[in-house]
């Protein structure tokens, strides 16, 4: 990468992230001022949520040569429209975090769960926006199967916390993030780089979490009269994840295999 092509992509990352971290804040005003919890969560809010968007800044700088058009090989000189959807998706997790927090004492529950499903459709726009205009980037692949996993996370906590999921299926999913985060950070010591592989089972199981998810929404509308087809649902999705755990560790042991050769 030329000097002047990084400096404008340290340039458009800098502003990127400045315009996320007010966006994050507008939000954040948004629930507060209207909920009455501004001086409770500013402490909290504040030191987290610019934490997290200066370490994103940093991964970005350092993955800023990935900025690469996959198709052409084209260097960006500054982040495209469907890189900048993943990273409002990234970039507002942690402000969720803290609005669950809140939403224990103060009513927020529906405008979160808006705000929720507004983060949940973004993973869609992105897509979208990346293969119409063909704009497929190396740090997008990986900034959205970072950000994919990181909402699950968020989403199957906030749902365990509204006790919209079972306790099993809680754990369930957890432990299939913990395991995906533990075999990625072993291939990364081992490979010294990133390679963000997904499997048929890995996306099916993302998408049928996803599904049930919005399902699960519904039981609010519908009260106990969705409850058997939901449940059901529940079961069949949690052995889509259980049969991707297994995927997940034949595919880390050949990629093991692939390192060693």
């Amino acid at each position: 990468m030329s000097t002047v092509t990084g400096d404008r992509m340290d340039r458009s990352i800098a502003l990127t992230i400045a315009c996320s971290f007010a966006a994050q804040s507008l939000v954040f005003l948004a629930f507060s001022l209207g909920g009455g919890f501004f001086a409770h969560y500013v402490v909290l809010f504040l030191p987290l949520v610019l934490g997290y968007h200066i370490f994103i800044f940093i991964l970005l700088h350092v993955f800023k040569a990935d900025f690469v058009i996959e198709s052409t090989g084209v260097r960006l000189e500054k982040i495209n429209l469907a890189n900048r959807i993943t990273l409002f998706r990234l970039t507002t997790l942690p402000t969720i975090l803290v609005l669950i927090l809140a939403a224990r004492d103060y009513p927020i529950r529906v405008p979160l769960l808006v705000l929720i499903v507004l983060v949940f459709l973004s993973d869609f726009a992105d897509g979208y926006v990346s293969r119409k205009g063909g704009e497929v980037t190396r740090v997008g692949r990986m900034m959205d199967s970072t950000s994919d996993y990181s909402l699950l996370i968020v989403l199957t906590i906030v749902f365990y916390y509204f006790t919209l999921i079972p306790s099993w299926f809680f754990f369930l999913v957890v432990g299939r993030l913990a395991l995906q985060t533990v075999l990625m950070a072993i291939l990364v010591a081992v490979k010294k780089r990133i390679e963000p592989r997904t499997t048929f089972l890995g996306k099916a199981a993302v998408a049928c979490i996803m599904t049930l998810y919005a399902a699960e929404l519904l039981r609010i509308v519908l009260g106990r009269a969705g409850s058997p087809v939901i449940t059901a649902l529940e079961w069949i999705v949690g052995a889509v994840v259980a049969t991707s755990i297994v995927d997940k560790l034949v595919a880390f042991f050949r990629s093991l295999g692939e390192a060693k050769q």
